[in-house]
């Protein structure tokens, strides 16, 4: 017998991927198309499968998916976008049974432009670096949502993670990084940490930067004696944070400058 499942006293069938709503089970990447795909999509591509092969799930061909964008994007009648690129779960609804195929779901909006700098606050919980979870982008993605919201309760309106080792990890919507004597830091993936797709990219352009950039585990403490310090993500590419709880961080500096927008230019951003 097949299973019974109602929605306010509405019977569903095969309307709705039920795995992902039950467990989480999909992963996600978003980005800005800004009048064409990313510079860098095959990164996103290549995380986007990354994380379906963790789940054990079948990853739709890469053809179909830009096709997919490109018709949201058509009937969107915009050229500067917020794209999510979803790629949903299906199958039986036993936890234990492997997903049995996939939907691509596309949600597109106009772009909005990333605040001048962001406020950041210390998560209450730590973030687990063994967890195969942290590296992937699933839907599973409670921990950043009450991190956010704690944060935003203090006036804040962005969180930071340590990791069990008391190391800091990551944004709950980016990767951070921070400057000191010469030196650009930033968390290394095996601290627990998201791989992100502009943090990459970052660390492929140093060479044209003459930037020295170290990767490792950090104390709070080392972020807040910097003289900069900033996140990343695909959707804003680098914005500096101004504070960190009641820690004052300094901004306006001209290495910083010359980062964000030689980034901007690695993104096709200007």
């Amino acid at each position: 017998m097949s299973d019974l499942i109602y929605i306010n006293g509405k019977r569903v069938y095969d309307e709705l991927p039920l795995r992902s709503l039950f467990y989480g089970e999909g992963v996600f990447e978003t980005f800005r198309y800004k009048s064409g795909l990313p510079v860098h999509f095959d990164k996103h591509m290549r995380r986007l499968e990354e994380g379906a092969g963790v789940l054990y799930m079948e990853m739709p061909d890469k053809g179909y998916i830009k096709g997919l964008i490109d018709q949201a994007v058509r009937k969107s009648g915009l050229s500067d976008l917020y794209v999510k690129l979803c790629i949903l779960s299906e199958g039986r609804n036993s936890f234990y049974e492997n997903s049995q195929g996939s939907q691509v779901l596309i949600l597109s909006k106009e772009y909005q432009r990333p605040k001048d700098a962001i406020k950041a606050g210390i998560c209450s919980f730590n973030r687990n670096s063994s967890s195969p979870i942290v590296k992937i982008k699933s839907f599973n993605y409670l921990e950043n949502i009450i991190a956010r919201r704690e944060a935003m309760v203090k006036g804040l309106n962005e969180a930071l993670f340590h990791n069990e080792q008391g190391n800091l990890t990551e944004g709950s919507a980016g990767n951070i990084f921070w400057y000191k004597t010469g030196t650009l830091y930033t968390p290394s993936i095996e601290c627990g940490i998201l791989p992100g797709t502009t943090r990459e990219v970052l660390l492929e352009i140093r060479g044209k930067l003459s930037l020295e950039i170290e990767e490792g585990g950090y104390p709070l403490e080392e972020l807040i004696g910097s003289e900069f310090a900033f996140f990343t993500n695909s959707l804003m590419g680098s914005v500096p944070i101004s504070q960190i709880d009641n820690q004052m961080i300094p901004m306006n500096n001209p290495v910083y400058t010359m980062i964000q927008r030689a980034l901007r230019a690695e993104l096709g951003w200007i």
